[in-house]
C-alpha cells in the first residue's frame, strides 16, 4: 500500500477525524473524548493508538491521566480540511457517486 493510501486511510476514518476535531479545540483525556464523542472505549483506544502511531497527535501524562492533543501540522491540516468541507458541503451531499459508494452500490 502506498503512503498516500495509508495517510488518507488513517485520516479519513470518521471517528478519527471527529477525535482530531475535538483535540484541535482543546487537549483532552480519553474519558473526556469518550463522553464528548460517545465512542465505545475499545474503538476510542484503537483510534487513539492509530493517531499516535501516525504522529497526528501527541500525548503527555498528567498524574494518572494521559492528555491528548494535536500537533501543529495536524492542527493546520484539520483546520484546512474543515474549511474545505464547509465550502463543498452542499456539493458533497448532492454527489450521486458518493451516495452510491456509501450504500455499497458501486
Amino acid at each position: 500500500m502506498e503512503a498516500a493510501d495509508l495517510f488518507f486511510g488513517a485520516f479519513a476514518n470518521k471517528n478519527r477525524f471527529r477525535i482530531l476535531n475535538k483535540l484541535n479545540k482543546k487537549s483532552l483525556c480519553a474519558g473526556e473524548l469518550q463522553k464528548k464523542l460517545n465512542i465505545e472505549q475499545t474503538h476510542l483506544s484503537h483510534d487513539l493508538r492509530c493517531l499516535l502511531n501516525c504522529k497526528f497527535i501527541n500525548v503527555r501524562k498528567d498524574g494518572k491521566k494521559r492528555i491528548y492533543s494535536t500537533n501543529n501540522d495536524t492542527k493546520e491540516l484539520v483546520d484546512e480540511v474543515s474549511k474545505h468541507v464547509k465550502k463543498y458541503e452542499k456539493y458533497l451531499e448532492r454527489c450521486g457517486v458518493l451516495e452510491k459508494e456509501k450504500n455499497g452500490r458501486v
